[in-house]
């Protein structure tokens, strides 16, 4: 049974999802692989097929593919990502050294050493975002929409929420709060996207990210 499980939610992450895989297996600790795919279209199962990883399909929604992968994963520690080169190798070789004594570790832009290479008006909204989450719903990080995150398994795996994209991220870390979890921040870097598309839909997920907000306030 492996100590660590790297779960990757993907889709159109062909060329990728490869070259991801193949770093970070030379930086954690020997970990296993679960890439929970939305249906691609193109080769991004297969690749990660080829790199050794376990495929499974999920098209409910980025939340639900996340929770699968957590749910199905059988190790300790899991290690959730982007899969379009946003999130880098090395960057979880911080996380995971940070996880003594803590149940989740952040991979945060905000903490000291953390950064991005996004949009002004992403950096901005994602700000926003930070700031409104960490006034009313008082969740214990900076950097609360972040997917870049190191949970220990037990903690989480049984979560109760309600989500469908990436407010997934404030409403585990309501989870956290409501399990009593030790929760650290790491500063990492978020890079621009590899090969492919952006599948960000900013006001999609801005309202969803908001409805997220009206659920967990006062809490």
């Amino acid at each position: 049974m492996p100590e660590l499980t790297v779960v990757l939610p993907t889709i159109n992450e062909a060329g990728n999802i490869g070259p991801l895989i193949r770093a970070l297996r030379d930086v954690l600790p020997a970990p296993a692989f679960l890439v929970v795919d939305g249906d691609s279209k193109d080769d991004t199962r297969q690749q990660a097929h080829a790199e050794g990883a376990t495929v499974i399909v999920n098209t409910g929604g980025y939340a639900d593919s996340l929770m699968q992968g957590m749910r199905q994963a059988g190790s300790e520690w899991v290690l959730v990502m982007d899969a379009d080169g946003s999130h880098r190798a090395e960057d979880a070789r911080k996380l995971w050294d940070t996880r003594q004594g803590a149940d989740l570790v952040v991979g945060s832009r905000y903490a000291a050493g953390g950064g991005s290479d996004g949009s002004a008006f992403r950096r901005f909204l994602s700000r926003m975002l930070a700031g409104m989450f960490a006034t009313i719903a008082l969740l214990p990080v900076r950097d609360v929409s972040s997917g870049f995150r190191l949970y220990r398994r037990e903690v989480f795996a049984d979560a109760q929420i309600t989500a469908r994209y990436f407010e997934v991220q404030p409403a585990l870390l309501a989870w956290a709060g409501k399990k009593n979890a030790k929760v650290k921040e790491v500063g990492i870097h978020y890079y621009p996207r590899g090969k492919g598309r952006s599948k960000n839909r900013l006001l999609r997920y801005g309202f969803a990210f908001l409805r997220q907000l009206w659920r967990q306030r006062g809490r």
